[in-house]
């Protein structure tokens, strides 16, 4: 059976420090609390939407070593499936990851390395499995290898939902241009644009490469989004909720997304869908912990049906 979603990009593991505020710089600060938890742009996402109901299949770099045994043990939790054997060289490292949280305003400043993470491994298992799945999950980090499966999917028009924080090389761009469905956060539109017009950028990159459909994110302000056929841009507002921990908030936005999309649902209902992930995931600590079940997804928006 396909899995509905699979995708290879980052996983990491992250040890999340709370503090009070944060000092100035050259200052001090006690942490409150230290913890370990899942993260990555990729494996994030897979989390998220597996725990909405998705099946998923996470290909990336894991090794044989603590943390990547640390890694798997948390998608594992999540109900993430991992390759039978692993393609990797033991010494293969996930990302590590330092986030400060600041406990008064859940704003987080992230340190990471990625010193033995390498490109991803596509081997006759991992293909045969990417080309069935329902729906493929990029981001921006080692694209190279990724290109010619990207080919192949639009091919066989298996949708890719995509996760770009930054363009660092050509092969970035030309990754970018076979994901029929990018999710960008306001900030990567703002500085490739050079303005703020978010709903005119819009409709630039949905013309651009033959897209299905473009969300653009931009937390407590919403989101705005489009679709192929449509140049209405469409704005969907941030739900109101009492933040805890924002790490992790637009991977689960994207996650989200993706499980709406293999579950069939329209653009605006999908954009919907996702911002109340998003919210959802705030008001708890950690990107995978905190992001929602479906369960506690339909009560949030059945709640907020009520109030409006």
């Amino acid at each position: 059976m396909p899995y509905d979603i699979v995708g290879f990009g980052v996983a990491s593991l992250d040890v999340i420090a709370e503090v009070e505020t944060f000092p100035v710089s050259g200052g001090k600060a006690k942490i409150l609390s230290r913890e370990n938890h899942g993260g990555g742009l990729t494996a994030t996402a897979l989390a998220a939407a597996s725990k909405l109901g998705a099946s998923c299949w996470y290909g990336g770099a894991l090794g044989e070593n603590d943390i990547s045994h640390q890694v798997r043990r948390i998608l594992k939790g999540y109900g993430v499936h991992l390759p039978t054997i692993s393609p990797y060289p033991p010494e293969a490292e996930p990302v590590a990851a330092t986030v400060y949280l600041e406990k008064i305003s859940g704003e987080r400043t992230i340190l990471w390395s990625e010193f033995l993470t390498p490109p991803p491994i596509l081997n006759e298992e991992a293909m045969q499995i990417a080309l069935s799945a329902k729906c493929l999950f990029a981001d921006h980090v080692s694209p190279e290898t990724l290109i010619p499966l990207y080919r192949r999917a639009r091919e066989n028009g298996i949708p890719i939902v995509g996760d770009f924080e930054t363009l660092t090389s050509p092969e970035t761009e030309v990754a970018l241009s076979l994901v029929d469905h990018p999710v960008f956060p306001a900030a990567f539109v703002r500085n490739r644009f050079g303005c703020d017009d978010i709903p005119s950028a819009i409709v630039n990159l949905l013309k651009e490469h033959g897209r299905s459909a473009v969300v653009v994110t931009d937390g407590d302000k919403g989101a705005w989004f489009a679709e192929k056929g449509d140049d209405a841009v469409r704005h969907q507002p941030a739900f109101p909720v009492t933040v805890c921990d924002t790490t992790g908030c637009g991977d689960v936005f994207h996650g989200a997304y993706a499980a709406a999309l293999v579950f069939g649902m329209t653009l605006p209902d999908r954009v919907l869908f996702a911002a109340a992930a998003a919210a959802l995931k705030a008001t708890k600590k950690g990107g995978q912990t905190g992001a929602p079940t479906r369960r506690e997804l339909e009560m949030f928006l059945a709640k907020h049906e009520t109030v409006q």
